[in-house]
């Protein structure tokens, strides 16, 4: 159980920390990316307003907002071209760019005249990276700008793969640290759970004692002064504190052994048999109580495990059912084959029960859970049998879950079948 405490706080704590480097990076690659852009439409609009080619650096200083100087303002490369109404090139500016002839200048304003937006980017055969912008004039011709942008996209390709060079090694960083700490941290928990179960164990023996005592003492009154209501009810209440203890003792030690998967003898048994010798027994006692009892179970089904631990699951199932019953209503045991390609053994046990509307149903395997607060004993029972039958059904790799339809009350159990 602790096992798989701790691997879930590994897994929870990554994906925390895997959310928030995620956030960073991609804040920041965002950010990057859309500062860059921002910086090439500047200069692409620099660009346009004076007549392709850039101003003085005071100018662009001012529209970037950066310190430039005759140095930056070189390191920029780009060409602009104006074309007439028909699309004839006029005059092109090739000088601040240098690994383009004219005819491959030639080439690439046709493309851009040809694609019809005012706006957009291109790569050239070697991998060169441009942004360009197309002005109209008012005698119909057209000024187009074209800025190298092959820097800027390799700075945002190179942030995006240290970005992830950032990101994996811290993660391994901190699943390592998680996995670490993780032990520690579920240290005081393992032991307070470990000092928990011993103080069952040990105080459920301890206790046997002196209720054997009180029992003897009882029925030493009862042979001197003869049975009254008084001895009686000590006799039941000991009877209830002892069947209590008993109880306490079977979930402490299939908890134990929940927790060594091992432990669960690994044989074929007969999940039918058991289930028929289960409904049987608590037949005559649910028509004794004036209740209806159905049965459906289909033979022959075998599943692997402790027949022991099934049977004690079964019978916890349907002595649940008999007891939470209605009135003259209805218990039921079911058995069947559930699925096609992935057979599993589904056991249902059901029981009217008109009270159930808005019942949490998710805290039923809960230790000494009892949906009525108020715990009297008008129905035995202590709220620790379903979750001993939870834990069976743990143990043996099955799932069950509470349905609640048409004042039934449904336990669905399912087991991989063999």
């Amino acid at each position: 159980m602790f096992r798989r405490l701790r691997l879930q706080f590994i897994v929870v704590a990554t994906i925390a920390v895997s959310i928030m480097l995620i956030s960073i990076i991609g804040i920041l690659n965002a950010s990057k990316y859309a500062t860059s852009e921002k910086r090439i439409n500047k200069i692409l609009d620099l660009l346009s307003k004076n007549n392709g080619v850039l101003p003085d650096e005071e100018v662009v200083e001012k529209i970037l907002g950066r310190k430039t100087n005759p140095d930056i303002i070189v390191q920029y490369r780009y060409f602009s071209a104006y074309v007439d109404s028909t699309n004839k090139v006029i005059t092109m500016n090739t000088e601040h760019i240098a690994n383009l002839s004219e005819t491959d200048v030639i080439f690439y304003i046709r493309k851009i005249l040809s694609g019809k937006n005012r706006y957009g980017n291109f790569t050239t055969t070697d991998g060169q990276k441009f942004a360009y912008k197309l002005s109209l004039h008012e005698d119909e011709s057209k000024l187009i700008v074209v800025l190298d942008t092959t820097s800027y996209i390799e700075d945002r390709a190179d942030l995006i793969d240290t970005s992830v060079f950032i990101f994996f090694s811290n993660l391994v960083f901190f699943i390592i640290i998680f996995v670490i700490f993780s032990g520690k941290v579920m240290m005081p928990f393992m032991e307070n759970y470990r000092n928990q179960k011993a103080f069952i164990t040990n105080a459920g023996h301890e206790l046997k004692t002196p209720l054997a005592i009180i029992s003897a003492n009882n029925e030493l009154c009862e042979i001197i002064g003869g049975e009254n209501e008084w001895t009686k009810s000590t006799k039941e209440q000991v009877e209830r504190m002892t069947d209590l203890i008993n109880r306490l003792v079977v979930l402490a030690r299939f908890e134990e052994k929940s927790e060594d998967k091992s432990d669960v003898a690994e044989k074929n048994i007969n999940f039918s048999d058991i289930v028929t010798k289960s409904a049987n027994s608590f037949k005559s006692m649910a028509i004794k109580g004036g209740k209806n009892f159905e049965s459906n179970i289909q033979k022959n089904l075998c599943i692997s495990g402790d027949d022991g631990a099934i049977y004690e699951l079964v019978n916890i199932l349907i002595d649940n059912a008999n007891k939470y019953c209605d009135d003259c209503g209805t218990v039921g045991v079911g058995l069947l084959q559930h699925g096609i390609t992935f057979k599993k053994a589904k056991l249902v046990v059901y029981n009217t029960y008109k009270s159930g509307k808005g019942v949490d149903y998710s805290r039923f395997f809960e230790r000494f859970y009892r949906e009525d607060k108020s715990h009297n004993s008008n129905v035995s029972g202590y709220g620790v049998g379903l979750s001993i039958a939870g834990n069976i059904v743990k143990r043996h790799k099955g799932k069950i879950h509470i349905s609640y339809k048409n004042d039934t009350i449904y336990f669905n159990v399912y087991f991989n079948m063999v």
